[in-house]
């Protein structure tokens, strides 16, 4: 018996998929296959079954991956000693929002740090929702979720619910981001309500609250005036955000506050924006009882870092 067709078959569990397990594990999708089949006629069981939600382990395949993974653990574990530098290689992935003092406190962790030769490390910025999904199912090492206060009830229980710890990164009031061509860029007292009606729009199309749908619309509808048109422009690339709010100079977004090396880059500004709830959270999450690496607290110490140059700033 193979043992690295175990770790095709946990691969193929946590993707739910053949075809992205083959691609995860740079293996043609007919090799993946025939080694599945392979495993299974020397088990003498079916591992898997396919269904609409994708492939998922039969009774029988839910008891072998179980064994499967203990066995993989303690086959690492008999690794790591006889070839203790193997801790050191750096292997990560990370699901964050898509947010810009996130972005440099990665890059700065990358250029300041000395790796091995064989760094290979993910980078996916994405929703809190799908941030949550990729640590509790896709082996992401840890995520950073991002919330309002008045919704963060409903993700500690979800955190809860999926066997998640969390650690306040940081609390702040969002800002009001927009070039410095933009007509408002120099007003005071800016109010979201005045935007909203006036500017266009940038904001992601993907956040959602466990439990209750349509919370994330009701929180931004009661900070307009009501019946006014909305125009609004749902984005899912930070970088296509910031070209935009560059070549269209009346429109704007709402964002956690923005590294000022950044702001030069993108002629941008950012304003205090009056917004009623105005209280977000960022939150580090985490399985239950994951201890982190070196380079995954070297990482987190550089968003501790990059937020605490941010959080002296003065925002008029």
């Amino acid at each position: 018996m193979n043992t690295l067709h175990f770790r095709y078959a946990v691969e193929i569990e946590k993707t739910r998929s053949i075809t992205q397990a083959a691609e995860n594990l740079y293996m043609a999708q007919p090799n993946l296959s025939k080694a599945m089949k392979e495993l299974e006629n020397s088990l003498g069981i079916t591992i898997f079954r396919r269904t609409s939600k994708g492939v998922i382990p039969t009774e029988q395949g839910v008891k072998f991956l179980e064994c499967a993974k203990k066995i993989l653990i303690q086959i690492d574990n008999m690794e790591s000693i006889s070839t203790p530098a193997r801790q050191e290689k750096r292997r990560m992935r990370v699901s964050v929002p898509r947010t810009a003092y996130i972005s440099k406190a990665f890059s700065d962790y990358i250029s300041s740090s000395e790796y091995p030769e064989d760094m290979e490390i993910y980078f996916c910025e994405t929703s809190s929702m799908r941030t949550i999904e990729n640590v509790r199912e896709n082996n992401y090492n840890f995520g950073i979720v991002r919330l309002n206060a008045v919704h963060e009830k409903y993700f500690a229980d979800f955190f809860a619910e999926k066997n998640l710890e969390s650690r306040l990164l940081w609390e702040y009031e969002i800002l009001a981001v927009m070039s410095a061509e933009h007509p408002a860029a120099e007003k005071e007292n800016l109010t979201y309500g005045e935007l909203s009606a006036n500017y266009t729009e940038i904001t992601q199309g993907d956040d959602a609250v466990p439990y209750i749908a349509g919370a994330i619309e009701r929180l931004y509808s009661a900070n307009r005036p009501e019946n006014t048109k909305t125009r609004r422009i749902y984005m899912y690339d930070r970088g296509s955000t910031l070209d935009f709010l560059l070549t269209v100079p009346q429109s704007f977004m709402l964002d956690s506050p923005v590294p000022e090396n950044l702001c030069g880059k993108y002629n941008i500004v950012q304003r205090k924006c009056s917004f009623q709830d105005n209280c977000f959270r960022d939150y580090i999450i985490y399985t239950a009882g994951h201890k982190l690496s070196d380079s995954e607290l070297a990482l987190v110490n550089k968003l501790y870092e990059v937020r605490n140059e941010l959080a002296f700033n003065k925002y008029i």
